[in-house]
């Protein structure tokens, strides 16, 4: 063994007996740096140049959703003349209606907004019963008011509901401006984020709406959302794995071609670029490979909701549909073709893709 190849055999066995010792300290680590390690390695011991894209920041921005004001739907206020509101001064529709015209209610983040759609329908419900149940009270006219008034609501509310999608900062940051990547330590809020954002697919629902909805919950439920942003971390990780991978296979594949395994007896530098391949992609990159994929599917019947709901713009729906089928496929390939060209080379060199002691 030369002595380059000894003073690498050295380093990656100081790694491989540290590792477990030394996760602990590193528990901020993302895929960014297992990748970068992972390449560096691999550039040492086949004495070859990284590809040029990691020269600079490999992670890349997702890109852009389009502004919140191009997806918003404009919904007017019901209007009630001061005949119609003094007749309902014994039902609690007036008093709703009234909030919603202060500077205040003018002035509603989206999920407040929702908030008071839902107890508005609720109200509007309740009001025309007690009024239909007035035989003879001469109010079946304003019974039929609220009725169509009622009718219009049901089909703002599912407006009302995208524009919090669409255009609270909660979500805008949860889809489009990720923290950090996947690592393998710490996503404890991830499961958490895949909770809050059913929950809010849950709250579009006008015809099922037996209580207004309980703002402190779908507060709280947005708090997650926006600390776990885990749609956008998912997204860009798969898509820093399938460009990075991408290169590295590029970059390998002849150079593992040219590795020298007489008889299929694996040289020095064979095992250690197996070692490095064991230590860096199969212990740090393949685990949160497998993070994409476990989140990749249980978020899919989300997005299949979102993209078949007619009040979500087509804007958004076509962001969310690059990400999940254009950026995971190519994910999914990157992955596939890197694992297959090393399963080749081990298998030339009869090595197991664990690593030696």
């Amino acid at each position: 063994m030369n002595q380059r190849l000894l003073r690498e055999a050295c380093r990656i066995g100081t790694v491989g007996v540290a590792f477990l010792a030394l996760s602990g300290c590193f528990s901020d680590n993302t895929v960014k740096h297992s990748i970068e390690d992972y390449a560096e390695r691999l550039s040492r011991v086949l004495d070859t140049p990284l590809p040029p894209s990691f020269d600079d920041n490999i992670v890349r921005p997702l890109p852009t959703l389009a502004d919140s004001a191009s997806l918003r739907h404009n919904i007017e206020p019901i209007s009630i003349n001061l005949r119609e509101f003094y007749a309902l001064q014994d039902c609690e529709l007036g008093t709703v209606v009234a909030e919603r015209n202060t500077s205040l209610g003018k002035s509603q983040l989206p999920s407040q907004r929702l908030v008071h759609e839902s107890k508005l329908l609720t109200v509007l419900k309740e009001c025309e019963a007690a009024l239909q149940n007035e035989q003879g009270s001469g109010n079946e006219k304003l019974a039929d008011t609220i009725a169509s008034w009622r009718k219009q609501k049901t089909i703002d509310y599912a407006k009302t509901w995208a524009n919090l999608i669409q255009g609270s900062q909660e979500l805008r940051l949860a889809l489009n401006t990720p923290q950090r990547l996947f690592s393998v330590e710490n996503n404890k809020d991830s499961l958490s984020s895949v909770n809050a954002l059913f929950y809010l697919t849950t709250v579009n629902n006008a015809a099922n709406l037996a209580t207004p909805i309980n703002s402190s919950e779908l507060e709280n439920q947005l708090h997650i959302v926006r600390s776990g942003r885990l749609p956008a971390t998912l997204w860009q990780t798969q898509q820093t794995l399938a460009h990075t991978l991408s290169e590295l296979t590029h970059m390998l594949s002849p150079k593992l071609e040219a590795v020298s395994c007489p008889d299929g007896r694996a040289s020095d530098q064979a095992k250690i670029l197996r070692n490095v391949f064991y230590l860096f992609f199969i212990e740090k990159i393949q685990p949160v490979g497998s993070l994409v994929n476990q989140y990749h599917y249980k978020l899919s019947p989300l997005w299949e909701k979102w993209l078949n709901e007619p009040s979500l713009h087509n804007e958004l729906k076509r962001y969310i549909e690059n990400q999940t089928q254009e950026g995971f496929a190519q994910y999914s390939d990157a992955m596939k073709s890197h694992v297959s060209l090393w399963q080749q080379f081990l298998g030339r060199c009869n090595l197991s893709p664990v690593a030696t002691g």
